[in-house]
């Protein structure tokens, strides 16, 4: 087969990994690391878990250091009292109840959860938690957690270097309890920032302590040079670089002679964090709401930021997505045009880094372009990447240090590679440890290119001591915070690392079990079958193969073949790489061969999804689900390409309307993809799709 250049590896580049080594030895370094990084789908290191995590629980209930002579307490009389051993008892008791109770959770370490973007944390991850947990450490201030404080800050630089972010802007992370959290953070700072240009030129205007500063002048993208800031129209100041905005207090301190201390007060109050929308539109005399882009795909709790940060939801602007489920390019150009004609303040565009629908990355690349080109017209604006799910995913770009690179192959696209590279230009990136960081919750995070964005939504108090080189809570929405999440982050990342050898491994090889998932999928039903099963997204139309040719090759060369015959066979990777989705989510549906009503449709997909997931206790325990799938959902009106694509293929009606629902898998388990895993997880939809086929004719 031609035209296999697409192929890359984990490492980024295309080369080859094995150094010489073969492919039993490649394959046998893959799972005996993996298996050390984990307790492991069915518990194998439940013993060794146990002793580290007793010798760190002992470690930290009380430090041995701190004052060993200090009198006891709890003596041995009390303990041999009659209510000390009833209170015991009780407690004993109860606790058996929950742990019972407990064993009906989701089973996420098992190969069997394929559901949402949830999966067992790394020992290392669990450990780190645990130690931390039994000081309850709040990173509040560093005065309440100095040691999980430090390792928070610590964690916010690893993130920012796996990122990309170049140290010459002092980039600059933290810990969040969501990605939900991070990206309402994220908008809030770039609003204040936005506007704060027209805030300074007020307070230049009729501060006196700011007399010195009447000089200061800005860089014009839309003019290609500086002018003094008391002269610049209202739209160009709507539309200056961030980092020549963030820059600015700086200067003025540098102008005026003044601390930050003297000078936030004043110039305070013209800001629009002070005011409100209502009061600062009424002193610049703006007519037209300010608004945001994103995809159609993008997270509800963009939505939520819109609506909290006083923009509103109505001003937050979905851009259709093609055929992928990636933001529509030529839409959102459409949509750049005529913003910039009605001169609409455009304070960011929202990227998503894997669709927790679909698996997707936006085309980052193009947005960069995008907003380069528009700059110089006079439109300029932030981009947000939503990295919740996929921001780990660049690690499969990053070599490790100690040239450690006995590596199977992992199949990830060229254009996903391209836009993993683009992610240091961003402006934020909000990304989750507790999703393909594998590490327990509560555990987002959200970074900053420039690192001086948090200083914009900065609020200090005189209850705590405060350190301006360690103080986190000053600058997130959150002010109490558990010291125990970055602990558990940091230990992960200190034991597997931020490279293609580390957590680089272990997202290869979910992806490369998400394209095994994508042909089980496409090859689900044989031909005597009463249903259909279809990926959303289609095989490529640039590529060598047909639908049909393709499922011919996946049955040929994939679907019964050895873990390691498949990760050495080159043309099967390049094959893999091609085909499936950007970050290991499938979004699939199944139909009723012969069917054509969308609404038959759902019925069958929502009675499979009733089928293998856990929602009601009481009518079925989790060992009634041998598979955990989850479900979404197309609306025609912003996903009318891939809706009407998908419908077709599932042979449903093209005058059908309304929405389709689907159902998903999301691969974080890396024992995916171990030998006859898939095809027996295959092997149980299969007999649930027939049973529910039964049923619904």
């Amino acid at each position: 087969m031609n035209g296999m250049n697409g192929f890359s590896t984990c490492v980024g580049d295309g080369q080859d990994t094995h150094n010489g080594e073969t492919g039993n030895d490649v394959c046998d370094t893959q799972w005996e690391k993996l298996g050390a990084w984990f307790i492991g789908p069915t518990a194998e290191n439940i013993d060794n878990f146990c002793e580290l995590a007793i010798e760190s629980i002992r470690q930290n209930v009380k430090p041995h250091n701190y004052f060993p002579n200090d009198p006891k307490m709890i003596s041995p009389e009390v303990k041999s009292s009659t209510n000390y051993k009833k209170e015991m008892e009780k407690t004993k008791m109860e606790l058996k109840c929950l742990n019972d109770a407990l064993t009906e959770s989701i089973p996420y370490a098992s190969v069997r959860y394929q559901g949402h973007m949830v999966s067992e944390a790394t020992l290392p991850a669990k450990l780190g938690y645990l130690a931390a947990w039994m000081t309850n450490a709040n990173n509040a201030a560093s005065e309440l957690g100095p040691v999980t404080t430090r390792l928070e800050i610590e964690v916010g630089k690893q993130l920012c270097d796996m990122i990309g972010f170049e140290q010459t802007h002092n980039p600059w992370g933290h810990i969040t309890n969501g990605g939900s959290t991070a990206n309402i953070e994220a908008l809030w700072a770039s609003r204040n920032i936005k506007f704060f240009p027209l805030a300074l030129q007020k307070a230049i205007k009729e501060e006196r302590l700011l007399s010195n500063a009447k000089e200061i002048s800005v860089f014009i993208p839309r003019l290609g040079r500086k002018q003094k800031i008391s002269s610049t129209s209202t739209w160009d100041l709507l539309n200056l670089d961030l980092d020549d905005i963030v820059g600015l207090p700086h200067e003025i301190q540098r102008l005026t002679r003044k601390t930050a201390t003297d000078l936030k007060d004043v110039i305070n109050k013209y800001t629009l964090a002070h005011n409100g929308f209502v009061q600062f539109y009424l002193m610049h005399g703006l007519r037209t709401a300010p608004i945001i882009i994103a995809s159609a795909a993008n997270h509800f709790s963009w939505g939520k930021a819109a609506t909290l940060v006083g923009i509103g939801g109505r001003n937050l602007v979905c851009v259709p997505f093609d055929q992928n489920a990636r933001l529509d390019v030529i839409a959102l150009r459409k949509l750049l045009d005529e913003k910039l004609a009605k001169k609409v303040p455009l304070i960011s565009v929202v990227c998503v880094v894997g669709t927790t629908e679909h698996g997707a990355v936006d085309p980052i690349s193009d947005i960069l372009n995008l907003r380069a080109e528009y700059r110089a017209k006079g439109l300029n604006f932030y981009i947000l990447a939503d990295g919740a799910w996929g921001g780990y995913f660049a690690t499969l770009l990053r070599k490790p240090k100690d040239g450690d690179q006995l590596l199977p192959n992992f199949p990830i696209s060229k254009y996903t590679r391209d836009q993993l590279n683009c992610l240091k230009f961003v402006d934020t990136m909000t990304i989750d440890p507790h999703k393909s960081g594998y590490c327990p919750y509560p555990a987002g995070g959200l970074c900053y290119r420039n690192g001086h964005m948090k200083s914009f939504i900065a609020f200090a108090t005189d209850m705590v001591f405060m350190d301006a080189n360690t103080v986190i809570n000053c600058s997130g929405i959150e002010a109490s915070k558990p010291g125990a999440g970055p602990a558990g982050v940091y230990l992960a990342h200190k034991v597997i690392g931020l490279h293609s050898s580390g957590y680089g491994r272990i997202l290869g090889q979910s992806m490369l079990g998400a394209k095994l998932f994508y042909c089980a999928w496409l090859t689900a039903a044989n031909t005597d079958d009463s249903f259909v099963c279809v990926p959303l997204t289609p095989i490529p139309e640039a590529f060598d193969y047909d639908e049909e040719s393709a499922k011919e090759f996946i049955r040929d060369r994939i679907l019964h073949a050895s873990y390691e015959d498949i990760v050495t066979d080159t043309e099967v990777m390049s094959f893999l790489s091609e085909v499936g989705p950007d970050v290991a989510i499938n979004a699939f549906a199944v139909n009723m061969k012969g069917n054509t009503s969308v609404d038959k449709c759902n019925r069958l997909n929502m009675a499979v999804f009733d089928r293998l997931s856990q929602t009601d206790l009481e009518r079925k325990t989790v060992r009634d689900v041998p598979l955990f799938l989850t479900k979404s959902r197309l609306t025609q009106k912003e996903c009318f390409k891939i809706s009407n694509s998908f419908k077709k293929r599932l042979g449903l009606s093209a005058e059908s309307g309304g929405v389709l629902s689907f159902l998903k898998n999301t691969v974080t388990n890396p024992w995916t993809a171990a030998d006859h895993t898939i095809q027996m997880l295959v092997l149980n939809f299969r007999k649930v799709v027939i049973q529910c086929v039964t049923e619904i004719d």
